[in-house]
């Protein structure tokens, strides 16, 4: 019961992120940055933008560090990049928009966030991302009650002990201030954090940007 009300909740928040998306951008050349492919631990709701694309498949570009032959197989009409996870491999504003969801706390550290969120705005002329608020009672990932809210390992040693793959190294979670910290740092020359809130608590933050 509670696995199919989490379910529940989540599309309902994807959606509504995506209808905010769609509601800022109109069209033109658009880059997913963050695709899962083959050999990646799936969660629900990943690929999401692919899935539910509004645009022609031409308009599509997705980026991910992924084996993503078999995503390229299964959507023929749009265009798949793999790459090393550092340098976005796209000229300078190639595309009109960035979008990545749920993808910035998954790239490291603080250096790493800003790193990814300075590509994404180097090669896109506008950017909008999401990622879950650290304080969030239950983290999203793992289900887990409130121990992602301590500072230091007692989180990440809870994962190891229950034989979860969640580390420092591919699980950082923002809150409020940290992502402020990120957006101040970037090279944004502007930006707008939205709270996605549920019964009252910020579940997720959806950020425009641009340089």
């Amino acid at each position: 019961m509670l696995q199919t009300l989490k379910l529940k909740v989540s599309q309902a928040s994807r959606a509504k992120k995506l209808d905010h998306f769609y509601s800022k951008c109109d069209g033109g050349k658009i880059l997913d940055a963050g695709v899962s492919g083959s050999g990646h631990r799936r969660l629900p709701g990943e690929n999401i933008f692919l899935t539910t694309f509004r645009f022609s498949g031409d308009a599509y570009v997705g980026l991910g560090v992924d084996d993503l032959t078999e995503l390229a197989a299964k959507h023929p009409d749009k265009r798949f990049v793999t790459y090393d996870g550092t340098v976005f491999p796209f000229c300078d504003d190639e595309f009109d928009w960035v979008f990545s969801n749920a993808v910035i706390e998954h790239v490291g550290g603080f250096s790493e966030q800003v790193r990814f969120l300075n590509e994404m705005l180097r090669v896109g002329r506008r950017v909008f991302f999401t990622t879950p608020n650290r304080y969030f009672p239950v983290e999203s990932h793992t289900n887990v009650w409130f121990l992602h809210w301590f500072a230091g390992d007692v989180f990440y040693n809870w994962c190891a002990r229950h034989g979860r793959c969640w580390t420092r190294a591919n699980l950082q979670l923002l809150s409020h201030a940290n992502l402020l910290k990120v957006l101040k740092a970037s090279n944004a020359a502007s930006y707008e954090v939205f709270e996605n809130r549920l019964l009252g608590w910020s579940m997720t933050f959806s950020v425009v940007c641009q340089k």
